[in-house]
């Protein structure tokens, strides 16, 4: 997910329930972008990647049949510009995810609901997560008229974070929201240990590394899904997969990712 960070603070995770380019010549430097400090929890991030990488071939989900896919951006930073959301359009993005609280808080962003207007403009879909879980009811509230039109809001389990509850779960649902957990294979269970009670909620899994941006396509299932939390067996396969950290699209730093097209709607 992007945020809009400050040198003292951590970086955010999301959530995912089933329920439901080319690149521009030039870039555009957009105008009115607040940029970002690279986030600490970038370092946490690649360990956690790699020690998940480090599970066994026979802890991994046998092949699974390709499934369509859509190319989403998550992101915390503040866009002003309107041709930045039609760009990102124009490049293949199809899904926004927006921190709809500032960053690790759990007070509303003033800049959610324009952004969410600007990417409903430019044709992508738009969700929402906040890096503190527990912040679920103020992170819808912040998107005002424009919860309707969330795909999802993600719950972030990630380090740093508190426990996943049903509670949350039951929140979002209760304010129309579909809820999506994101967290992945190494800093699940060093938050939730060995549970499986949340696995009937949608998982946004994190399996980042370097992509090779103008050859990358969207790929759920790239790279190969590694069994966690109830997730990522043949019948439960995640419905997202962040895939990059720290990408500047256009001038905004973002978190690249894959996600299931028949998930959103």
């Amino acid at each position: 997910m992007g945020r809009i960070t400050q040198a003292s603070i951590v970086r955010p995770g999301r959530i995912g329930r089933r329920a439901g380019v080319g690149i521009l010549a030039a870039a555009l430097i957009v105008a009115g972008v607040t940029a970002a400090a690279p986030r600490a929890e970038a370092e946490v991030r690649t360990v956690a990647t790699a020690a998940a990488a480090a599970h066994s071939v026979s802890e991994t989900v046998p092949a699974a049949a390709a499934v369509s896919s859509v190319k989403a951006l998550d992101s915390d930073q503040v866009v002003t510009d309107p041709a930045w959301f039609t760009a990102a359009y124009a490049e293949g993005f199809r899904l926004y995810i927006l921190a709809s609280t500032d960053w690790g808080t759990c007070t509303p962003a003033a800049h959610a609901q324009p952004q969410l207007q600007m990417a409903l403009d430019a044709g992508l879909k738009v969700a929402a997560y906040t890096r503190n879980p527990a912040c679920w009811q103020a992170g819808i509230a912040a998107t005002g008229p424009y919860s309707t039109r969330l795909q999802f809001f993600a719950l972030d389990i990630e380090t740093g974070s508190p426990p996943l509850t049903r509670d949350m779960i039951t929140g979002v649902q209760e304010l129309g929201v579909r809820p999506v957990v994101y967290s992945g294979a190494a800093m699940w269970p060093l938050l939730m240990g060995e549970t499986t009670e949340f696995s009937d909620v949608a998982l946004w899994d994190t399996a980042t590394g370097p992509l090779d941006y103008p050859s990358w396509t969207a790929d759920v299932l790239a790279p190969e899904p590694v069994p966690y939390g109830g997730w990522n067996d043949s019948g439960n396969l995640r419905i997202g997969v962040q895939q990059e950290f720290e990408r500047t699209l256009n001038g905004v730093r973002v978190d690249l990712d894959s996600f299931d097209a028949e998930f959103l709607y």
